[in-house]
C-alpha cells in the first residue's frame, strides 16, 4: 500500500506518455485521473494508519549511496506530516487531473499533457515521502523541471517559453542554497537521514547543559538554517526570488492549480517544517524566517489590489499566503503552518479552477476589465469563486479561518518581531478587498463583453464543475475537520477577544471597502469631479483601470469646465497625478522586475561575459588547453619537418647519431 501510493503516478505519467496515441486522448485522461483517484485513495488509509492510530511507517528500499563513512538508502518514510502532504497532494492532484480532461479537451496533444501532470505528482510524492535530504532533492529539482515542461505546455508561444525559463533560473538560485546547505549538513552531522539529524539536535539539547563536546557548532547551525531558507525562498516564491510566480500564468489553468497553489510551492514550506529542529536551534534563523514572511504576506496582498489579469490576482493571493505560513514557521508554529498549508491547498485550487471555468466561458479572456456580467450566465461558477473568496478571506467557519486567524493570534505580541502581527492583519484587509474587486469586475458590474462573447457565455462541462463541486466542500469543512488532528498540540494565546477579532474585523471591512469603492465612488464620484478637459483625460484612464462608465457627457463637462476655478483643477489633477503614481507602482509589483534585471541580471551578464567567457573561457582554457596544445603541436611538428629536407646527406646524418645513441645506451645497460 506504501508503494502504490509512490509509484502508481509513476505508472501512469509512462503509460500515457510512451502509449499515449495508442491509448487515444479519452484513454490518458481515464487512466491518469482513475491512478489519481487511488492514490488519494490510499493516502486515505496511510493518514488514518499513521495519524489517527499513531503507526509512523519507515520503509529501506535498497542502498543507494555507500562510500567510506557515507551511506543513503533509498527508503519511504509514513509520519504525521508525510500523511498530511500526501492527503493534499493526491486529493488536488486527482482533481485536476478529472478537470483537465475538459478543460484541455480539443487540444491535440492530451496524453503528454496528462503524463505532464502525473509526473509531476509522482516526484511531488517522492519529494514529501524522503527520508533523507539526498532523495528529497531528488523530487525538488524533478518538481522544477515538470514545473518548466507544463508552463512551457503550449511551446508556441513566446510568453510561456520565458516565463518557463524564468522560473526555471529563479528556482536555480534557491537550489544552490539547498546544495550548499547538505554539504554543511553532512560536514556537520556526518549524514543526511532525517532521524539522524533529529537524534543528534535532541542531544544537542541535552549537551549544552551537560557536555560541550556533544553540542553543535551554533554559527555552523545558522548557516546551515540560512542556505535551508534560501532555497525555500525559491521554491516558495518569498519576496526576492517571487517574480516567477505571476509569470507562470502563463501555462494553462490547471498547472496553475495543481503547481502554484497547492503542490510545487508549497515544497520550500514543507522543506522548513521538516527541517524545523535545526531551525530551533538557531534564533537569529528564525528571525530572518518571520521577517521575510510578513514581507512577503504584505508586498504580495498591495501587488494583488491593483492586479487586471483574473489569474494574477489569485497568484499574488497564494504569495500573500505563503508569506503567512513561512511567518508562522519562524515562530516555530510548524503545525499552524502545516494546516494552513493544507487549508490553503483546498480554496486556492478552487479558486485556479474556477478562474478557469470562467475563462473557458469567455473564449479565453483573462482581463477582469473587459469582463463583468456573468453573474446570471455562469451561476454555478459564481458560487464556487465566492466559496473560495470568502475561506480566503477567512470568512467564520470556513476553511481559511480556522487557520489563517490563528496565524496572527500566534503573531500578537511577539515583542521584536510583533510588526509581524500588524502587516498580517493589513494584509487580510488587502486580501478581502482584491477578492470583492475579483468578484465585483468579474460578475457584478456591467458587461464589457464582446456580445457574440457574451451570448456564447455558458457553464462548463461536468468534467469541470464536480472536481469545483468537491473542492468546494473542502474549502467549508476540511478546516473544521482536520483542526483537532493537525493543530492538537497547538494551544491557543491568552489574549483578549478585542485582539482576536481585529482579522474578522479588518477582513469584512476590506470586503466592504471593495464593493463600496467599485459600485459607488467609482462610479459616481470621480465622474462628478471632473471639471476640465485634462480631468477627462485622467479619468478616462481611471476609467479603462477601475472598468467604470461615465454617467456625465462632455457637455456637461465642458459646462463644469467653464464654472470651475484654476485651485480645483489644481488639486485634481495633483490627486489624479498621486493615485496614477502609487497605482504604477503597487501595479508593476513594486518595480522588482525592473531593479534586478537592470542592477542585477544585467551586471552578472556583463561579468559572465566579460570575465568568465572572454577571459577564462575564450581566454585562459583556451590558451591552456585544446587552443594551447595545438599551437605547440603544430610548432613541434614544423620543427620536425624542417628535418626532411630530401637531402641524403642530412637524412645520413640523423641515421648516425640515432645509431650512436642506441649503441651508447646499450653498452651502459
Amino acid at each position: 500500500m506504501y508503494i502504490l501510493v509512490v509509484f502508481l503516478p509513476l505508472l501512469s505519467a509512462i503509460i500515457s506518455g510512451l502509449f499515449g496515441r495508442k491509448i487515444g486522448t479519452k484513454g490518458a485522461g481515464v487512466l491518469t485521473s482513475s491512478c489519481m483517484v487511488i492514490s488519494a485513495l490510499v493516502s486515505c488509509c496511510i493518514f488514518y494508519e499513521t495519524v489517527l492510530n499513531s503507526s509512523a511507517a519507515y520503509i529501506k528500499l535498497w542502498r543507494w549511496f555507500d562510500s567510506e563513512l557515507f551511506t543513503a538508502y533509498f527508503g519511504l518514510q509514513f509520519d504525521s506530516l508525510t500523511s498530511v502532504m500526501l492527503i493534499v497532494v493526491t486529493s488536488v492532484s486527482a482533481f485536476v487531473h478529472i478537470y483537465s480532461t475538459g478543460y484541455m479537451s480539443g487540444d491535440p496533444h492530451i496524453p503528454r499533457f496528462m503524463s505532464y501532470l502525473s509526473l509531476f505528482t509522482f516526484l511531488m510524492i517522492v519529494l514529501v515521502t524522503s527520508e533523507n535530504y539526498v532523495q528529497l532533492f531528488i523530487g525538488w529539482e524533478g518538481v522544477g523541471l515538470c514545473s518548466y515542461l507544463l508552463i512551457n505546455f503550449w511551446l508556441t508561444r513566446i510568453k510561456a517559453n520565458k516565463a518557463a525559463m524564468k522560473a526555471m533560473l529563479i528556482n536555480r538560485v534557491g537550489d544552490i542554497g539547498l546544495i550548499l546547505a547538505m554539504i554543511k549538513i553532512l560536514a556537520e552531522f556526518g549524514s543526511l537521514d532525517f532521524s539522524t539529524i533529529y537524534s543528534i539536535m535532541s542531544l544537542n539539547e541535552w549537551g549544552e547543559a551537560y557536555s560541550n563536546s556533544v553540542a553543535v557548532n551554533k554559527d555552523s547551525l545558522t548557516i546551515i538554517c540560512l542556505l535551508l531558507f534560501l532555497g525555500a525562498v525559491g521554491k516558495s516564491a518569498q519576496l526576492g526570488l517571487h517574480t516567477w510566480l505571476p509569470d507562470a500564468m502563463e501555462g494553462p489553468t490547471p498547472v496553475s492549480a495543481l503547481i502554484h497553489a497547492a503542490t510545487m510551492v508549497t515544497a520550500g514550506v514543507f522543506l522548513i517544517i521538516r527541517s524545523g529542529p535545526l531551525f530551533e536551534g538557531s534564533p537569529f534563523a528564525l528571525t530572518v524566517v518571520t521577517i521575510l514572511g510578513a514581507l512577503t504576506a504584505f508586498f504580495a496582498a498591495t501587488t494583488g489590489v491593483v492586479q487586471n489579469d483574473l489569474k494574477k490576482v489569485i497568484a499574488y493571493s497564494t504569495c500573500s499566503q505563503l508569506g503567512y505560513m513561512v511567518m508562522v514557521c519562524g515562530l516555530s508554529n510548524y503545525s499552524t503552518s502545516l494546516f494552513h498549508l493544507m487549508n490553503h491547498a483546498f480554496f486556492k485550487a478552487l479558486l485556479f479552477l474556477s478562474a478557469g471555468s470562467v475563462i473557458h466561458a469567455v473564449s479565453d479572456e483573462q482581463d477582469m476589465r473587459k469582463m463583468g456580467g456573468l453573474l446570471k450566465s455562469v451561476p454555478f461558477t459564481y458560487t464556487m469563486i465566492l466559496i473560495g473568496s470568502l475561506s480566503l478571506m477567512g470568512f467564520p467557519y470556513l476553511t481559511g479561518f480556522y487557520s489563517k486567524d490563528l496565524i496572527l493570534e500566534l503573531t500578537f505580541d511577539k515583542y521584536y518581531v510583533a510588526f509581524a502581527y500588524w502587516l498580517g492583519s493589513f494584509s487580510a484587509l488587502l486580501t478581502a478587498f482584491y477578492s470583492m474587486r475579483l468578484i465585483y469586475l468579474t460578475f457584478m458590474t456591467d458587461t464589457n463583453l464582446k456580445k457574440e462573447t457574451l451570448t456564447k457565455v455558458h457553464e462548463s462541462t461536468w468534467t469541470i464543475t464536480l472536481p469545483l463541486l468537491l473542492l468546494a466542500f473542502g474549502s467549508i469543512f476540511v478546516g473544521y475537520l482536520g483542526k483537532e488532528v493537525v493543530i492538537s498540540n497547538v494551544i491557543p494565546p491568552m489574549i483578549s477577544n478585542s485582539v482576536k477579532v481585529v482579522p474578522l474585523v479588518l477582513s469584512l471591512f476590506g470586503a466592504l471597502l471593495g464593493f463600496v469603492i467599485y459600485d459607488r465612488v467609482i462610479r459616481v464620484a470621480f465622474w462628478e469631479a471632473a471639471k476640465n478637459r485634462r480631468g477627462v483625460i485622467n479619468l478616462v484612464r481611471v476609467n479603462s483601470i477601475m472598468n467604470v462608465r461615465s454617467k456625465f457627457s462632455e457637455e456637461r463637462v465642458e459646462r463644469n469646465f467653464v464654472s470651475s476655478s484654476y485651485n480645483s483643477r489644481f488639486y485634481q489633477r495633483a490627486w489624479i497625478m498621486l493615485y496614477h503614481i502609487v497605482y504604477t507602482f503597487f501595479n508593476s509589483a513594486w518595480q522588482f522586475n525592473y531593479v534586478i534585471n537592470h542592477f542585477i541580471v544585467s551586471n552578472v551578464w556583463k561579468f559572465g561575459h566579460l570575465i568568465t567567457y572572454r577571459i577564462i573561457d575564450r581566454g585562459i582554457l583556451e590558451i591552456i588547453g585544446p587552443k594551447g596544445i595545438s599551437k605547440v603541436l603544430i610548432n613541434l611538428t614544423q620543427a620536425i619537418s624542417n628535418y626532411q629536407s630530401g637531402m641524403v646527406f642530412n637524412y645520413a646524418l640523423i641515421m648516425i647519431i640515432f645509431t650512436t645513441l642506441f649503441i651508447s645506451g646499450a653498452s651502459i645497460l
